[in-house]
C-alpha cells in the first residue's frame, strides 16, 4: 500500500513538472471601454513619464555618471591690531603691543584655523610652592589636617604640601598651599588690573583681518582638477583690492572675518569675548557636460558651536610659551578664547554617460506598471461589472478542453474571430460605475 502511494506522489510530481515545463503563459489584452479607468489610467502614465523625464533624468541630471571630489585646502590670514595691556604686571606684557597673524593665529592646518580674540595670561610660572586658587575645588582649609600631604584634586592646580595657608587672593581665607606651577591662575575675562569693557574682547581688532582660502579639489573618474581661484581672478591686481560678498563679487577667495561672523546673524565682537566655531562650506556642483569655466565653488558660512550650551560656552584652550632666566625655567601660561573656522568642501561632478540613462528609462518603464496595477484593481474589485470584466479577463485554456474544442481553437477561421470580438466588445459596453 504504501509502496502504491509513493507511486501515485511520484507520477503526481513528475505530472507537475512536465505540466511546468510545456506550459506557456501570456498575457490577454481585453479592451475596457471605461471612461473613468481610462482617465485614470492616462493620467497614471502621464504623471510617471513626467516624473520620469522631467524630473529623474532633466532635473536631477539622471543622464549623468556622478564623481565625487578630492580635496586639499590652505589657508593665509592677514592684518594687524594691537592690544594695551595697561598696568599689566609683567615686563613681558606691558603697555601697547602689536598682535599680526604669527601672534593671534593658533593651530591653523589644512581643515581649519583659529583666531585668538580674548586671553588670559599668566606670565613668569615656576615650579614651587604657593596657596592654590581659592576658586579651586575643596581648597578651603582651618588647619593643616585639611591639607593631607601628596594629595590633590583633578579640579587644583597641584599637589597638597600638607599646610593651610592664607590665600594670596583674599587674606580673609586660608587655603591648601600646592607644589606646581606658580603663582595660580585667574582664570577670569577680562583680565585682572586692567580696565577693559567686559563686553569687548583684547585683540577684538581682529574683525578686520582677511582670510585667502585656496582650495584644489579632483575628480578622479573623470580626471578634471580645479581650484577656487578662477582664470580672471589670477592677476596680483584683482588678488589685492578683492574681497568676497555674495552679490557683487562672489568667487573672491578673500574673506573678511568679521563678513563670515555676521552673515551668520552674530556680532564679531559679542561673539569674540568668549568665543564661537564657525563653518566655511564650500560647495562643488560641476555639470562637465558644460565648459570648465563654470566650474566654480559656491561658499556657504554656519555657526557649528552649540550657542545655548550650559558648560563651557564659546572656545578656547591653552597653551604654554617656556623659557629659561638664571637658571630657573619659567612658562607664560594663556588661556585663548576665539574663533576657530571650520573649512567643509563637498564636491561632486556628473557626465554625460549612457548607462544611467538607460538605467532610468528603465525604470520609468517599470513605473508605468503602476497604471495597470491600480486600473486592474479598480475594474476587478471596484467596478459594478467587475464579474464580467473577471471573467473576461481570467481565463484558464488548455488541458480539459476536448480534441473538438482544440481544434475549433487552433483552426478558428477570421470569421469566427471577429464574432467572439463583436460579441466580447458588446458585453464590454457597459458602464463601471
Amino acid at each position: 500500500m504504501n509502496q502504491s502511494r509513493k507511486q501515485m506522489v511520484l507520477e503526481k510530481s513528475k505530472f507537475h513538472c512536465i505540466n511546468f515545463l510545456l506550459s506557456y503563459e501570456t498575457g490577454k489584452v481585453v479592451e475596457i471601454q471605461n471612461k473613468k479607468v481610462a482617465f485614470w489610467y492616462r493620467l497614471i502614465q502621464l504623471s510617471v513619464i513626467i516624473y520620469v523625464i522631467g524630473y529623474a533624468i532633466i532635473y536631477d541630471k539622471g543622464y549623468q555618471e556622478i564623481d565625487s571630489a578630492i580635496s586639499s585646502t590652505n589657508t593665509k590670514v592677514k592684518g594687524i591690531t594691537h592690544v594695551n595691556f595697561g598696568n599689566f604686571p609683567s615686563t613681558f606684557f606691558n603697555g601697547r603691543m602689536i598682535y599680526d597673524p604669527q601672534d593671534y593665529v593658533i593651530k591653523q592646518d589644512g581643515d581649519s584655523f583659529f583666531v585668538m580674540t580674548n586671553m588670559v595670561i599668566t606670565p613668569k610660572q615656576y615650579q614651587g610652592k604657593c596657596p592654590e586658587d581659592p576658586e579651586s575645588y575643596r581648597t578651603i582649609c582651618k588647619t593643616d589636617k585639611d591639607c593631607q600631604q601628596g594629595t590633590s584634586n583633578k579640579y587644583g592646580h597641584g599637589e597638597r604640601t600638607g599646610r593651610c595657608v592664607p590665600s594670596d587672593r583674599n587674606s580673609s581665607m586660608t587655603v591648601c598651599e600646592i607644589y606646581g606651577w606658580c603663582p595660580t591662575e585667574v582664570d577670569q575675562l577680562p583680565m585682572p588690573n586692567n580696565n577693559f569693557s567686559k563686553t569687548i574682547p583684547l585683540l577684538d581688532g581682529t574683525k578686520d583681518s582677511t582670510v585667502l582660502i585656496k582650495n584644489q579639489i579632483h575628480f578622479p573618474k573623470f580626471k578634471v582638477t580645479r581650484n577656487n581661484i578662477v582664470h580672471h581672478q589670477k592677476s596680483g591686481s584683482y588678488m589685492k583690492r578683492c574681497r568676497y560678498n555674495s552679490t557683487t563679487d562672489p568667487l573672491c577667495p578673500i574673506f573678511k572675518l568679521r563678513d563670515i561672523v555676521e552673515s551668520c546673524g552674530d556680532d564679531y565682537t559679542q561673539v569674540g569675548f568668549e568665543g564661537a566655531v564657525y563653518g566655511i562650506v564650500m560647495e562643488w556642483d560641476c555639470n562637465l557636460d558644460h565648459s570648465l569655466d563654470e566650474c566654480y565653488p559656491e561658499y556657504k558660512f554656519k555657526r557649528l558651536d552649540d550657542v545655548d550650551t550650559p558648560l563651557s560656552h564659546g572656545y578656547n584652550f591653552r597653551y604654554a610659551d617656556y623659557y629659561v632666566e638664571n637658571g630657573t625655567r619659567y612658562r607664560t601660561l594663556t588661556k585663548a578664547y576665539g574663533i576657530k573656522f571650520e573649512l567643509v568642501v563637498h564636491g561632486e561632478a556628473g557626465k554625460f554617460s549612457f548607462i544611467p540613462l538607460m538605467l532610468n528609462l528603465g525604470a520609468g518603464i517599470g513605473l508605468l506598471g503602476i497604471a495597470t496595477f491600480w486600473c486592474d484593481f479598480i475594474v476587478l474589485n471596484l467596478a459594478k461589472k467587475r464579474n464580467v470584466y473577471r471573467n473576461h479577463i481570467c481565463e484558464s485554456v488548455g488541458r480539459g478542453m476536448s480534441s473538438n474544442e482544440k481544434s475549433s481553437l487552433d483552426g478558428d477561421t477570421k470569421q469566427n474571430c471577429d464574432e467572439k470580438k463583436t460579441q466580447e466588445e458588446n458585453n464590454l459596453l457597459v458602464h463601471a460605475f
